[in-house]
């Protein structure tokens, strides 16, 4: 499945300009989400091929979203989407509690651009 639009869950203006530029220069779009719980009521309203989650956020944390964005795809029966974690947060233990809480996939910020769009298309 080709990649086209994304959920980019993230609090921080800096870090959503560099995310939104690399997504746009390769090809895809994104709706922003400046914390968690308005993350989860765009993923409820709109359709996305992926999330790129921050963990550390105002209001709603990245690991609460993902369990509610869980929750709603069980409930509904929808698809599961990939759920991928962009953080600056990345400790030894936290990929595992990442995977636990329902995230795919982890990237540790800062990084690349190449790197957020090797990691969003790994079939993995």
């Amino acid at each position: 499945m080709r990649i086209k639009h994304i959920l980019l869950v993230e609090d921080n203006l800096l870090n959503q300009k560099f995310a939104l530029a690399v997504l746009k220069m390769n090809g895809y779009t994104a709706d922003v989400a400046e914390n968690g719980k308005i993350g989860l009521e765009k993923y409820e309203q709109n359709e996305y091929d992926l999330v790129l989650m921050d963990i550390q956020m105002p209001i709603m944390d990245g690991i609460e979203c993902t369990k509610e964005i869980r929750q709603l795809e069980s409930k509904n029966g929808w698809e599961r989407i990939k759920i991928i974690a962009v953080t600056a947060f990345a400790m030894p233990g936290d990929e595992q509690k990442f995977l636990e809480a329902g995230l795919d996939d982890y990237l540790a910020k800062p990084y690349k651009g190449p790197d957020l769009i090797a990691i969003m298309e790994d079939e993995g």
